[in-house]
C-alpha cells in the first residue's frame, strides 16, 4: 500500500508542481489586481457601515474616501490620506474664517474664496508630489463647506466638522485594512526600484564606456534616469510612512540620489567631449583613453553583469578602490604616451595646444568619473549593512531632492483655478439653480488635481468617462435596487457588483482614471444613508451638474492660459536657461546640488509632457539641459577654485570675469553676448596660462591646471550647437 501511494504521489507530483506555478504567476500578476480590489472594497464598506453606526450626514463621503485613496502599497496610500486629513483641516479652518468674514456678502465671499484657491493650486502646482494633494484638498474643501453655507451660515460648523470627521473615517479604514489584509509595503517595493536603479545605471556607464550606444539612445536614457531619480524619491517619501528602517535610511538614501546624479551628469560631459572630438576628425584622445574605459568598464560589473544586490556592489567597490591606487600612475602615462605620439604627428603649435587641453580634459573628467563612481558604489553598497554600523556623526549631510514647477505654469494653474470658481460662482448665483454648486465644485477640484498633471485633458477626460458611465448604473442600482433590499447586507450586494466593476478598471494604468471616476460618481448618486431618498429630479440635476462640471474644467484649461501647463517645453527650456544663470550669480549653500535637482526636475518634467516620439523643440531643448548640466559643473568647479586663489589674484580675477560673462549671456541670451562670453573665456584662459607659467609645481599649478580644464570644457560647450544662439547658428549657416 505505501509502495501504491508512494507511486501516485510520484505520478501527481508535475501535476502539483504546474497548479503551484501556475497559481504563483496568477498571484504575481492578476491575483494582485483582485487584491488589490479586495482591499479597497472591504475598506469601503466598513468605512460606510461605520458612518452609518455613527449617524454621518454623508456616510458615502467616507466611502469616497477610500476610493480616493486607494493606491498598490500601504505607504503610498497611508502618505496620500496623511495628506488629505491635513489639507482637509486647514481648508476646515480657511472655510471658517471666509464665511465669518463675509456671512452676509456673497460677492466678497467669492472673491475671497478664489483667492484661497488660486493660491492653493499654485501651491499644487509647484510641489508636484504627494504633498501636493494636500493643497488641493485644501482649496476644495474651503468650496464645499463656505459655498452651501451661502444661505445657512451658521451651519458652517456643523459643515466643516462633519466633512473633517468623514474623511478622517475614510483615511483610518483604508491605513486599517491595508496593513491588515495581505498588506503590500513601499519599502518592498523601494529596495527593487533602488536594485534597478543602479543596474541600470551601471549597464549604462558600461555599454556607454565601450562605445555601445549612440546619440539616440543616450538621449533617450537620460530622460529615462531623471524620471527613475524623481520616481525614486517619490517611493523614498512614501515609505517613510510605513514602519521599518526605511525612514531611519533616508539620509543613505539621498545620498545614493545624489551620487548618481553627479556621476551621470560627469559621465554625460565626458561621453559628450569624446563625441565632439569625434566630429572634428581628432581621434588621438579617444583612441588613448580607451584602454581607461575599458578598465573602468569591466570594473563596474560581477560576473559580466552589474551586482544584483547592494552587498554584491562591495565587489565592485574594492575593484575600483583597486583601480584607483594605479590611477595617478596610469593618467601620466597615458599623457606621456600622448605626448609622444603627438609630437610627431602635428607641427602648429597653436593645434598642439589645443589638443593638449583637450587631452588634459579628458583625464580630469575621467578622474572625476571614477571618484563620483566609487562614491555611487559606496553609497550603494551601505544600504546592505547595518544601521548600528554607521556612527551617526560619520554619515553625510546629503541634501533631498526637490521637484519645482516653472512658477509661471504655477502662476497660471493659480489663475485659472480663481477664474474659474469666480466665474462659475457669480453665474451659479446668478442662475438659481440648486445643482449648480456641484457644477462649481466639480470644476474647482479637477482645475487643482490636473494642474499637477502633465496630461491635464487626458485626466479629465478619463474621470468624465467614468462619470457618464456611472450614471445609468447608480440609477439603475439606486432606483431598482436599493429601494427593495433592506439591511447592510443587503445593500452591499446591490452596490458590490458595480463597484467591482469600477475597481477593477482602476488597476489597469491606461484606464484607472475611468474606473476612479466611475466609482466616485456610482457613489456620490446612490448616496447611501440611513434615511434614503429616492429623488428622480435631484438624482438627473446632480448627475447632470457633475458631469457639467468636468467639461467646464476641460474648458478651462482651454480657454485659460492654454499654453501653461505641466510639461510646457517653452516654459522648460526658460527655466534651464535661468537656472545657469541663478548658478553663475547665486551664493546659496548646498548650490551644486540645488543645480543638479533642479536640473534633472526639469528633464523629468520634459519627459512627462512628451506625447510618443520628441519633436525637434523637445530634442533642441533636450540638447540644452544636457549641454548647460555640463557647462554648470564646470562653472561650479571654477567658482571653488577661484575663491581659493588669494585676493586679487589675477587668475581669480579673470575667472570672476569670464564667470559674469556667462551670466549675461544666460540671462540675455543674445549672439553679441554669446560672442562676448567666448571672448570673456579665451582671456581667462590666457591669463590663467600666464600664472601657471610662473608657479613652479604645488598647490596652486594643480588648482590653475584644473581651471584650464574647465574652461575648456565652457568653452566646447559655448560652441556647442544647442547654445548658440538661433541668429548666430543662421548667419555661420549662411557663411557656410
Amino acid at each position: 500500500m505505501r509502495a501504491v501511494s508512494s507511486s501516485r504521489s510520484r505520478t501527481r507530483a508535475p501535476w502539483q508542481r504546474h497548479a503551484r506555478r501556475a497559481l504563483q504567476d496568477w498571484i504575481g500578476s492578476e491575483g494582485q489586481r483582485w487584491i488589490f480590489i479586495l482591499k479597497t472594497l472591504t475598506a469601503a464598506f466598513l468605512a460606510l457601515w461605520i458612518a452609518f453606526r455613527l449617524g454621518f450626514d454623508s456616510p458615502r463621503s467616507a466611502m469616497m474616501t477610500v476610493f480616493i485613496v486607494a493606491l498598490p502599497s500601504s505607504g503610498m496610500a497611508l502618505e496620500k490620506g496623511i495628506y488629505r486629513l491635513f489639507g482637509t483641516l486647514v481648508g476646515c479652518g480657511a472655510a471658517l474664517a471666509i464665511v465669518g468674514l463675509f456671512p452676509q456678502q456673497p460677492l466678497l465671499l467669492f472673491i475671497a474664496v478664489a483667492l484661497w484657491v488660486g493660491l492653493c493650486t499654485y501651491g499644487s502646482a509647484m510641489m508636484r508630489n504627494a504633498r501636493s494633494y494636500g493643497f488641493v484638498l485644501a482649496g476644495y474643501t474651503v468650496c464645499m463647506i463656505a459655498l452651501p453655507a451661502i444661505a445657512a451660515p451658521l451651519n458652517v460648523f456643523e459643515l466643516a466638522v462633519a466633512r473633517f470627521t468623514e474623511i478622517a473615517l475614510g483615511i483610518l479604514c483604508a491605513a486599517f485594512v491595508n496593513d491588515a489584509l495581505f498588506p503590500k509595503h513601499q519599502s518592498d517595493q523601494l529596495v527593487q526600484s533602488v536594485r534597478g536603479l543602479y543596474r541600470n545605471a551601471t549597464q549604462l556607464f558600461h555599454d556607454a564606456l565601450l562605445g555601445r550606444l549612440d546619440d539616440a539612445a543616450m538621449e533617450r536614457l537620460h530622460l529615462q534616469f531623471a524620471a527613475e531619480v524623481a520616481a525614486l524619491e517619490a517611493g523614498r517619501a512614501a515609505s517613510w510612512f510605513e514602519a521599518g528602517d526605511i525612514r531611519m535610511r533616508s539620509r543613505q538614501l539621498h545620498a545614493f540620489n545624489a551620487s548618481l546624479m553627479v556621476a551621470l551628469t560627469t559621465f554625460h560631459t565626458l561621453h559628450r567631449l569624446m563625441q565632439r572630438l569625434r566630429a572634428q576628425n581628432e581621434t588621438l584622445v579617444p583612441q588613448h583613453l580607451q584602454p581607461l574605459f575599458a578598465d573602468l568598464s569591466q570594473a563596474l560589473l560581477v560576473e559580466d553583469a552589474p551586482a544584483r544586490s547592494a552587498r554584491e556592489a562591495g565587489v565592485t567597490r574594492e575593484r575600483l578602490a583597486a583601480l584607483s591606487l594605479s590611477l595617478p600612475q596610469r593618467l601620466a602615462a597615458v599623457r606621456s604616451e600622448f605626448s609622444a605620439g603627438f609630437r610627431n604627428e602635428f607641427k602648429e603649435q597653436a593645434a598642439n595646444a589645443e589638443q593638449r587641453l583637450a587631452m588634459d580634459t579628458a583625464l580630469e573628467l575621467f578622474r572625476r568619473l571614477h571618484d563620483e563612481l566609487l562614491a555611487l558604489v559606496g553609497d550603494y553598497h551601505a544600504l546592505a549593512g547595518r544601521l548600528t554600523l554607521v556612527p551617526a556623526g560619520t554619515q553625510r549631510k546629503i541634501l533631498s531632492y526637490s521637484p519645482s514647477t516653472p512658477p509661471m505654469i504655477a502662476v497660471a494653474a493659480g489663475l485659472r483655478s480663481a477664474a474659474a470658481l469666480l466665474l462659475l460662482a457669480l453665474a451659479w448665483y446668478g442662475l438659481n439653480w440648486p445643482s449648480a454648486g456641484g457644477a462649481v465644485i466639480m470644476t474647482v477640484i479637477f482645475c487643482g488635481l490636473a494642474a499637477s498633471s502633465a496630461d491635464p485633458d487626458a485626466l479629465i477626460r478619463q474621470t468624465t468617462l467614468g462619470f457618464a458611465l456611472a450614471v445609468p448604473f447608480a440609477f439603475l442600482c439606486a432606483f431598482f435596487m436599493l429601494n427593495h433590499v433592506e439591511g447592510y447586507g443587503m445593500l452591499v450586494l446591490a452596490m458590490l457588483p458595480f463597484l467591482l466593476a469600477g475597481s477593477y478598471l482602476s488597476t489597469w494604468r491606461k484606464v484607472a482614471g475611468i474606473g476612479i471616476g466611475f466609482n466616485l460618481m456610482f457613489a456620490q448618486m446612490v448616496a447611501p444613508e440611513n434615511m434614503m431618498r429616492f429623488d428622480v429630479t435631484s438624482f438627473l440635476n446632480d448627475s447632470m451638474a457633475q458631469v457639467l462640471g468636468l467639461v467646464l474644467a476641460a474648458l478651462m484649461f482651454v480657454l485659460i492660459l492654454p499654453a501653461h501647463r505641466q510639461g510646457s517645453q517653452r516654459h522648460i527650456a526658460a527655466a534651464l536657461w535661468d537656472e545657469a544663470w541663478q548658478l553663475c550669480i547665486s551664493h546659496r549653500p548646498s548650490l551644486r546640488h540645488r543645480f543638479e535637482s533642479r536640473m534633472r526636475d526639469l528633464l523629468n518634467q520634459l519627459n512627462m509632457g512628451m506625447r510618443g516620439t520628441a519633436n525637434a523643440a523637445t530634442r533642441q531643448t533636450l540638447n540644452q539641459a544636457i549641454t548647460l548640466l555640463e557647462i554648470g559643473h564646470a562653472i561650479l568647479d571654477l567658482r571653488e577654485l577661484a575663491n581659493r586663489l588669494p585676493a586679487g589674484h589675477a587668475a581669480r580675477l579673470a575667472q570672476h570675469a569670464c564667470i559674469a560673462a556667462l551670466a549675461v549671456y544666460f540671462r540675455s541670451r543674445q549672439p553679441q553676448a554669446h560672442a562676448q562670453a567666448l571672448v570673456a573665456v579665451r582671456q581667462a584662459g590666457q591669463a590663467i596660462r600666464a600664472q601657471l607659467a610662473m608657479e613652479q609645481g604645488g598647490e596652486t599649478a594643480d588648482m590653475l591646471q584644473r581651471a584650464l580644464t574647465d574652461l575648456h570644457l565652457i568653452y566646447s560647450s559655448l560652441l556647442d550647437r544647442a547654445l548658440v544662439p538661433e541668429e548666430a547658428q543662421k548667419e555661420a549657416d549662411h557663411a557656410a
